[in-house]
């Protein structure tokens, strides 16, 4: 039986899709999973032969593409893929033509406390430090650069890519004033949160929407200052020794039955 390793985030594969996809095309999938972005690339860095398919973020995309890392797709084995929106198929700046890369999520980031715990109505990423402050040892942020310096930068006024060391020296001292307010850099909060064992949370819509669903009392939030729209994609490793199963599952994946 042919097999494909997929390396991809928790929670964010359907068990259901896997076995769907094992019984059709009667190939076995091997699901790793990894906590953060920056260890996603450096997996690839280091061993990228031994993944066929993985789901970077867009910045990562294009770091990967940039070092020949992801292997062109063949739109031909995709037909599936016109059931994106247009504007997912073509212009998306890290990739304009989705020669390496299809969407798979995208969504914004933000921050989501808790309501039976945190009483105040935070707005802004200025009232998510404030809080941090008050709420000391039961605080996430993502462990996830980009996100977390952006937020810092946002709650100045500044671009949430600036690249000005001035903005960034700052940026940087809000950061260290947040630390010893923090229990965890994780990507995977979700737990902490339904638990009570956090109670504000530097986090993903997404998430934010499946701690709903269970019953969990969140709301999330979209700083007032500003923030980011996020994109996750599917990708190929340049080095799969499985590049047809490998479209297979990226045209499966955008069948609408199973995207739903």
């Amino acid at each position: 039986m042919s097999g494909l390793r997929l390396l991809s985030w928790p929670d964010y594969v359907n068990p259901r899709t896997l076995e769907q996809f094992e019984k059709e095309y009667s190939a076995r999938v091997e699901l790793e999973i990894v906590p953060s972005a920056v260890e996603l690339v450096e997996r690839m860095r280091r061993d990228a032969a031994s993944i066929d398919v993985l789901c970077p973020p867009d910045y990562a995309v294009r770091e990967l593409s940039a070092e020949n890392r992801l292997l062109a797709l063949d739109h031909s084995r995709l037909l599936n893929l016109t059931n994106l929106q247009p504007r997912f198929q073509t212009g998306r700046p890290h990739d304009p033509r989705s020669r390496v890369s299809i969407l798979k999520d995208w969504g914004t980031t933000g921050f989501m406390y808790r309501t039976d715990i945190v009483r105040e109505t935070p707005r802004s990423w200025a009232g998510f430090w404030r809080l941090a402050l008050k709420f000391a040892g039961f605080v996430t942020v993502l462990d996830s650069p980009g996100e977390v310096i952006g937020a810092a930068l946002k709650m100045r006024g500044h671009s949430y890519n600036s690249c000005d060391e001035a903005e960034l020296a700052t940026a940087r001292l809000d950061l260290l004033r947040l630390v010893p307010c923090l229990r965890l850099f994780a990507t995977d909060y979700k737990p902490l949160l339904a638990s009570a064992d956090a109670c504000l949370s530097l986090g993903w819509n997404g998430d934010a929407a499946a701690l709903k669903a269970q019953g969990v009392p969140i709301q999330y939030v979209v700083p007032s200052e500003g923030s980011q729209i996020w994109e996750d994609d599917w990708a190929l490793s340049a080095q799969t020794p499985e590049p047809e199963l490998a479209h297979l599952w990226l045209d499966f994946r955008l069948r609408p039955d199973i995207a739903a």
